[in-house]
């Protein structure tokens, strides 16, 4: 049987976490379940026992059931993609490949990718909401990024970090193939899903 007070520490980390991950202020959370603003800071500082009452209304604004927040299991999520689950979603007539290698689920979306562009070939990518991040790295090769109307060129070992709001694109620019990690950061979007596939390049 668990005491009080693990009760009540395991429902104000839960309450304390979801309501961070949703990006809600308490404000928010209080208007939002009609649990008083005073009532959602003692419980996120477990300074008191909730009634089920406001367990329900709390879990109804979180979008969650009551049972997510009294859960005292603490132990960190991991999740292994080994090689051969990796999902190649896109690759062109030259060779070139995009690798899924894993991502996170809404609401605060991160990607991680493995690309391989052939010599000359390209990709053009969309531009994403705002607030949306990518950080490229090149493993091998020379990389042709450009964003907006502003282009860049980097090398093996060079990391480059934008803000993809603007249409961007990415190309082979050395005599060999480029190949390059990506991680796409896309926070705060309760709509957005892990990619299923992405769609081609358009010529330059």
């Amino acid at each position: 049987m668990q005491s009080p007070d693990d009760v009540a520490t395991a429902i104000g980390r839960n309450v304390r976490a979801l309501r961070q991950q949703r990006r809600m202020t308490i404000d928010a959370l209080a208007a939002a379940s009609g649990v008083s603003r005073g009532t959602v800071i003692q419980i996120e500082t477990a300074r008191g026992n909730p009634s089920i009452g406001t367990l329900v209304h709390l879990a109804e604004a979180l979008r969650v059931g009551v049972t997510s927040l009294v859960d005292r299991d603490a132990t960190p999520r991991v999740v292994v993609r080994r090689a051969e689950q990796a999902v190649p979603l896109w690759s062109s007539e030259a060779g070139s490949t995009a690798v899924f290698r894993i991502g996170t689920d809404p609401p605060d979306v991160v990607e991680l990718w493995d690309w391989t562009l052939e010599p000359g070939d390209a990709f053009d990518g969309e531009a994403h909401p705002i607030g949306t991040a990518e950080v490229l790295s090149v493993l091998r090769g020379r990389l042709g990024l450009r964003v907006g109307a502003v282009e860049h060129e980097l090398g093996e070992g060079d990391t480059v970090m934008f803000q993809a709001h603007v249409p961007h694109r990415y190309s082979g620019a050395g005599e060999g193939p480029v190949r390059f990690t990506m991680v796409v950061l896309q926070p705060g979007d309760a709509g957005l899903v892990p990619p299923t596939a992405i769609a081609p390049a358009e010529p330059d």
